[in-house]
């Protein structure tokens, strides 16, 4: 039988990864308080795997339908870096934290964040124990620059 803190150490994330999560930047769809309390959570890239158009496309319609059960407002924004060259379609979605856990890992989302009065907290969506308070705020967290057309999120096109 593994110990605990066997698990505990597989369900962390990798420095590195933890690194990129952590310097994330908002684009959003609506005004900002819209998003100033629940979660962000990702809808593509399930499990850090990068999918093309249509793959995430469809995975985006499969958990938008997940999280609509939830009868909560959701509202859509883009999760990447601050040029938004690489950019993730992203629901936030006014719930807890637990709440919020459990639906990240519905989604095979390997991170989370969670914002209390706007301000932000990432989580590993395996083990709440794992977390980074971003000691900023939501609004000094949004990129500015014009979207660029393409993503590096993104893959090809399967063949």
């Amino acid at each position: 039988m593994k110990s605990t803190a066997t698990n505990l150490a597989k369900n962390m994330i990798s420095p590195s990864l933890w690194d990129i999560y952590k310097d994330v930047y908002f684009c959003l769809f609506n005004a900002a308080y819209h998003y100033l309390d629940g979660a962000i959570i990702s809808l593509w890239n399930p499990e850090g795997k990068t999918y093309d158009r249509i793959q995430n496309r469809a995975l985006a319609k499969k958990y938008i339908s997940l999280m609509s059960r939830q009868n909560n407002k959701t509202k859509y924004l883009y999760g990447g870096n601050q040029d938004m060259s690489y950019r993730e379609l992203s629901v936030s979605i006014n719930t807890s934290l637990i709440n919020a856990q459990k639906m990240a890992q519905r989604c095979h989302q390997k991170a989370f964040y969670y914002l209390d009065n706007g301000e932000i907290t990432l989580y590993n969506s395996a083990d709440l124990q794992q977390h980074y308070v971003l000691n900023t705020h939501l609004l000094s967290r949004l990129s500015h620059t014009p979207m660029p057309k393409t993503n590096l999120a993104l893959s090809s096109l399967s063949k």
